[in-house]
């Protein structure tokens, strides 16, 4: 009889050691794991919108300079906003309505980034209409306050986890 006493102790022990702390551990852990995969999928959505009006609002090129007869013409495009030539082999965007060009990576971050300006850098034409950019802003803004959660939630849940494991 003692055998199927120690049997079940031990039995009885494992599934305390897996209810009691495993399983909270593992909970744990697929909450973070769910905040993050939904943060992260707000944020995509949200670029992949004000990328698509980019895309519409203006036109990709890669810069070639042309030799005629083994002359490079003097004159040379400029980015407005870097303020640097463009080079062969450069990409660039033109927007459609002003006809301004810019290096490509200068424009999206122009437009997607820091507080997300709406309209052309040199006349101010509207690019991105201003309701999607408060849109925008507001996700950001969303974002890190988000961000700040999912820090102080995955240190909750990794001090938990850290602790709990040692049982």
């Amino acid at each position: 009889m003692s055998a199927f006493t120690k049997f079940f102790s031990y039995f009885n022990q494992r599934i305390n050691i897996f209810f009691f702390s495993w399983l909270p551990q593992a909970l744990k852990f697929l909450l973070l794991v769910f905040f993050v995969s939904i943060s992260v999928f707000l944020q995509k959505r949200e670029k992949h919108n004000c990328r698509k009006i980019i895309n519409e609002k203006s036109t990709k090129f890669v810069y070639k300079k042309r030799k005629l007869l083994g002359f490079v013409p003097s004159e040379s495009l400029d980015c407005s906003i870097c303020l640097s030539d463009f080079e062969h082999g450069d990409k660039g965007r033109k927007i459609v309505n002003c006809r301004h060009i810019f290096h490509e990576n200068c424009l999206d971050k122009w437009l997607m980034h820091g507080k997300g300006q709406a309209t052309c850098p040199l006349c101010r034409s509207v690019i991105i209409p201003e309701n999607m950019m408060d849109v925008h802003r507001k996700v950001k803004d969303e974002e890190l306050r988000f961000t700040m959660f999912e820090e102080e939630l995955a240190l909750m849940l990794l001090s938990g986890l850290t602790s709990g494991c040692s049982n």
